[in-house]
């Protein structure tokens, strides 16, 4: 066992080896949680015998979840494959899959992502005639409810006021569908399973027999529904590791309780508490910061951030005070360039922010520079209109049942099934009392509809009928663009934006292929569940010259050599929602010291004197988690100097030496884009692969070209605003503009250099 434990802290080699019981891991940021979740399984495995089968690590992301089967398989070998190591979504299905007929469902249900139950959402508005604005809104407070398990009935009894009044009405409706449907969404994948095991006895006791070890990462995340599904299958033998850090809890908006891991000790009286406090992310500097914020707290457990060597040299927290936004945007662009300049790739650099509004000045200002980046939590790739509609094909073939799927594709691409056809479609299956796609391969017995809707209903219900679930995913995925003709038509289109959709669709063979090349029983059920189950962070493209935004609820987990948290003002962070709630209040420092803790090497903070988010223009007062932190540890940023580059440039060597060019690399020099054209109306359609939306100006189809050949009369495309024609011209070159009258009917003017128009006739 020497070498196992050989590379862990003394801290951490007893976490190791405290097998039996319960324990809870108190594990700071950077503190090396997953290393040690890792070595115990090892542990377990290699020097109690235990078997992987009687394994079970749940944790929150696939990324997470796929880091730790890297891990152990690089620990045990082969037998990491048999042990349950997974997202707590993907546990819960795969018990489902197996047990869900005890609760009247068939095992071949659907599992509807945000975008499916938003579309069931907005029928139901439709269809009860609610004024209500927000389908998305009501979507959280059905989720809020399922996660606290409260039922229709209780909703409808508990209701106050105008919006939940109509939520009361909606839950119990949305609910019947998704039964009708045989589909769950993400909160019934964890509350049928509690429901489960609680209806039957035999069945909890299996799983609390196979999975004797159970082992539990970011705790503190947990809501009630898996606080819940955890406590069952612990109890009968009380062999519980949970890891987390309450000072990172900062998801109770998606229902996480903080208590859960404040209380467990209650919960578990017979508890060994351990903290990792020992940090190997950070210069001390940065984690003095971050103890100085967190230390505010009232509500959490006393620890304290140290650096694994002190001796590492680190700056200060620089700290920036803009103008407005545009200079707070212009200074870290500024600050990125010149880290460039020293060899510091763009991906060591993260940008920070805590709503999506406040990343509109930062996407202008690195587009001006030229500055690639991706944004998390951009227009996810699976979300594509394209992408979803093989995916709908793909779900109706699992799962015949999915009348959501059926809707979405049933006339796509167009085959002559309108509305109306539909409609009458449904009206029969209503009274029949049968499932939407029996009433199609009945169509012959809907008196109300011609002979020609029918025979074009035959042909859908035949098409869907000539692919079996068993099938290869990959070939019924390629059979399914050929057969239902949507490549014939996306290519008879013509159009740039259809080649970009027919590339999407190759790519999205290829994620099927990489699936079916990955399993070892690979099911067209199995592709749709794993992608349904995916998250933003699990798809963050790991590309090392792109700088990256996102927002600080997206972080967490996450390290860069370089941040910068932007908008550190009263209002943003903390937010306004949080001033009259001690809770909230915390939850937004918490945030705050999250964000702290990601930097590896320097961290900046920016704030501005006046700032227009939406219409308005306001005067901003700093955040005071900003004097919360010493002075000692601060110093004021300025635009002509960065902070010391070695300490910086060091500590990202040590960590992510890949983030740095080669000493001898000729670095590229990146202009900004004129300023004259700054307040120019442009459009960039940036390329999206993945999750993430990305801009590159490397990419090929970024125009280097200064010649912009346009006349007069020209029809031409634009990615945004459609098709038009040009109107009129002024200037030459990179000062060219062009005005377009679009079909549409908006007339702009564009700058021909950044615009991408695509010439048409």
């Amino acid at each position: 066992m020497t070498d196992l434990l050989e590379s862990l802290n003394p801290v951490q080699r007893e976490a190791v080896q405290h097998t039996e019981g319960p324990l809870l891991i108190l594990s700071v940021a950077g503190s090396g949680k997953t290393r040690v979740i890792t070595h115990r399984i090892a542990y377990l495995i290699r020097h109690h015998g235990v078997s992987p089968l009687d394994i079970l690590a749940v944790t929150f992301t696939n990324k997470a979840a796929e880091e730790m089967k890297t891990r152990l398989e690089n620990l045990i070998g082969e037998k990491s494959q048999l042990l349950w190591a997974s997202t707590f979504h993907s546990s819960c299905a795969r018990i489902l899959r197996r047990e869900i007929h005890h609760l009247d469902y068939d095992r071949s249900f659907s599992i509807y992502d945000t975008t499916d139950q938003q579309t069931v959402i907005k029928e139901l508005i439709k269809t009860l005639q609610l004024s209500l604005n927000s389908p998305g809104a009501a979507l959280s407070e059905i989720s809020r409810a399922k996660s606290d398990f409260v039922s229709p009935e209780e909703y409808v009894k508990r209701a106050e006021g105008f919006f939940e009044a109509s939520v009361a009405q909606i839950y119990p409706m949305y609910q019947d569908l998704l039964r009708q449907n045989n589909a769950l969404d993400f909160d019934d994948l964890i509350k049928l399973t509690v429901e489960l095991f609680a209806a039957n006895p035999s069945v909890l006791e299996y799983y609390q027999d196979k999975f004797r070890y159970i082992l539990v990462d970011e705790y503190q995340d947990t809501n009630r529904g898996q606080y819940l599904l955890v406590h069952a299958l612990a109890q009968k033998h009380q062999n519980i590791c949970v890891v987390g850090d309450d000072d990172q809890s900062i998801y109770s908006f998606r229902g996480a309780d903080i208590n859960n891991i404040l209380d467990f000790e209650k919960d578990y009286p017979k508890t060994k508490v351990l903290h990792l406090e020992k940090n190997y992310r950070s210069p001390q500097n940065i984690l003095d910061a971050a103890n100085a914020v967190i230390s505010n707290n009232q509500k959490r457990k006393e620890k304290e951030l140290i650096s694994f060597n002190k001796k590492i040299e680190g700056n200060p927290v620089t700290c920036y005070k803009a103008d407005d936004e545009r200079d707070e945007a212009d200074y870290v662009v500024q600050q990125i360039r010149g880290w460039r300049a020293h060899g510091v790739k763009y991906g060591a650099c993260v940008i920070f922010y805590r709503i999506n509004a406040q990343s509109r000045s930062f996407e202008d200002a690195l587009r001006d520079a030229n500055i690639p980046y991706q944004i998390v939590g951009g227009i996810r790739f699976y979300d594509r209109m394209e992408v979803k509609d093989i995916m709908a094909y793909m779900r109706m073939i699992v799962n015949p049942a999915d009348t959501v799927s059926i809707k979405r594709v049933i006339n796509v691409p167009r085959r002559g099934i309108g509305v109306a056809t539909v409609q009458k479609i449904e009206d029969f299956a209503y009274d029949e009392g049968i499932p939407l796609f029996e009433a199609i391969q009945r169509v012959g017995e809907v008196s109300t509809l011609n002979n020609g809707a029918k025979n074009k209903v035959r042909a859908f219900a035949k098409l869907i009928a000539s692919f079996h679930p068993d099938d290869p995913p990959t070939r019924t995925a390629e059979d399914l663009l050929d057969r239902t003709d949507y490549l014939r038509v996306l290519r008879s289109e013509g159009t740039i934006e259809a080649q970009s959709r027919e590339e999407n669709l190759r790519e999205f063979i290829s994620a099927v292929a990489e699936y079916e090349e990955s399993e070892t029983e690979p099911t067209l059920a199995g592709f749709l569940e794993k992608i349904t189950l995916s998250s933003d962070i699990d798809s963050m493209e790991d590309k090392s010259d792109l700088v990256t935004m996102m927002t600080l609820h997206s972080a967490k987990g996450l390290e860069f050599g370089i941040t910068f948290m932007v908008g550190m003002e009263q209002g943003l962070l903390p937010h306004q929602r949080s001033f009259n709630s001690k809770a909230e209040l915390e939850e937004e420092r918490r945030l705050c010291y999250v964000g702290l803790t990601r930097g590896q090497s320097q961290a900046y903070l920016t704030h501005a004197r006046q700032r227009r988010l939406f219409r308005d223009i306001d005067s901003c007062f700093p955040s005071h988690f900003i004097g919360e932190i010493t002075e000692d540890l601060l110093e004021h940023g300025s635009t002509d100097r960065l902070p010391k580059t070695r300490p910086v440039i060091d500590n990202i060597r040590r960590q992510s030496p890949d983030l740095l060019e080669p000493p001898n690399a000729s670095l590229r020099d990146i202009e900004y884009i004129p300023p004259r054209l700054r307040d120019q109306e442009v459009f960039h359609e940036a390329p999206r692969r993945s999750v993430v939306s990305t801009y590159d100006p490397d990419e090929p189809d970024f125009e280097d070209d200064v010649s912009f050949p346009y006349d007069v009369g020209d029809v031409v495309f634009h990615a945004k605003f459609g098709r038009g024609k040009v109107t009129a011209i002024d200037g030459r070159g990179f000062d060219m503009r062009i005005t377009v009258r679009f079909e549409r009917g908006s007339e702009k003017t564009l700058a021909a250099a950044y615009a991408r128009l695509q010439r048409v006739g």
